[in-house]
């Protein structure tokens, strides 16, 4: 008689449901071929069969190292073993823009790359709490906002992250109950033990403050994200609000709104607001732009300081200017 599932797979199992719409008819599941993935591939397959949903399994290959193309090929096969109702692999070509780090760039290349593939479906990743965690951790020591410190959201409009709330240690032991029994080994990425990558440094600090302080650590940056998050929409919901004052140019070059409407807003949504008018003046996305944090806070300067001081300069040809009573940012 075969075993039932542990509570560690039942669990992944009630995550990924509750994770999806409830008409969801087809999902695509990122599968490098490491054990988070194939563990989400089995779980994904078991609640389709079941809830009605196909499953297609897409391997990115980066091409970034030799044997590539075959670590993709056993991925496919070893999910298609697993229960997806389909697989293939999609190579990219990492592109890397300046000042950017090859992981950022490997990211938005399979990003590009499963989202064509989705056609809108819902796409499964694979990343677990510890993931989460060293997120927090690093955009924390890098001096991030709530807007960055609430990480990765578990579930978007598309990207579904099922596994956000379950420890790495769990998804181990997944492997052991539903890969080792089908001769399923899964592949160990080289790049998960290069320290060149900060994301390496971090987890192994993390497995060190695990040890100091015990294994709610990993909870506790979670739960963190989670409320830093839920904090960051509400903002971004009164930001909404006050980009209504803006007044943008028929050719959105340029965005004045009346300093009087700034100063009613509180800090945190007034520099929201000054992001908005700079990434619609600019063109660029929240996620992309090269506004800094000095550079908001000389805008910002503009609106709560006002001494008489000059245009600020900031990135891609945009400068911001106070000029009778104005906040003035625009494309030169």
């Amino acid at each position: 008689m075969k075993k039932p599932a542990s509570e560690q797979v039942v669990a992944m199992r009630v995550a990924l449901r509750d994770c999806l719409p409830s008409d969801t008819r087809a999902v695509v599941v990122g599968c490098s071929g490491g054990p988070d993935s194939l563990v989400l591939t089995a779980i994904a397959s078991w609640v389709g069969q079941r809830e009605g949903f196909t499953v297609h399994a897409v391997t990115v290959d980066h091409q970034l190292q030799p044997g590539s193309a075959e670590i993709a090929r056993v991925a496919n096969a070893h999910a298609l073993a697993l229960g997806a109702s389909s697989a293939e692999v999609v190579p990219v070509t990492v592109d890397q823009i300046s000042g950017e780090g090859m992981e950022s760039a490997a990211r938005k290349a399979r990003r590009a790359a499963l989202a064509s593939v989705a056609k809108g479906n819902p796409i499964l990743l694979g990343h677990t709490a510890d993931d989460q965690a060293e997120t927090v951790l690093l955009r924390l020591l890098r001096g991030a906002g709530a807007h960055s410190l609430g990480a990765m959201s578990a579930c978007d409009d598309q990207i579904h992250r099922p596994f956000l709330g379950i420890a790495r240690t769990h998804v181990a032991l997944a492997v052991t109950e539903l890969l080792e029994p089908m001769g399923i080994t899964p592949w160990s990425d080289p790049h998960n033990a290069d320290s060149a990558y900060a994301r390496v440094h971090m987890r192994t600090h993390l497995e060190q403050l695990r040890a100091d302080f015990g294994p709610g650590i990993v909870a506790g940056l979670v739960r963190s994200a989670q409320l830093l998050r839920a904090d960051d929409q509400a903002l971004e919901q009164w930001a909404d609000l006050g980009i209504g004052n803006v007044e943008f140019s028929n050719d959105s070059i340029q965005g004045t709104v009346e300093v009087t409407h700034l100063l009613d807003l509180p800090e945190a949504v007034r520099t929201r607001v000054i992001r908005r008018i700079y990434e619609q003046v600019v063109g660029v996305e929240r996620e992309s732009s090269p506004l800094t944090f000095n550079h908001v806070a000389a805008i910002n300067a503009l609106v709560t300081h006002w001494h008489g001081q000059g245009e600020v300069a900031l990135p891609s040809g945009a400068s911001a200017v106070r000029e009778y009573g104005r906040l003035r940012i625009y494309r030169t």
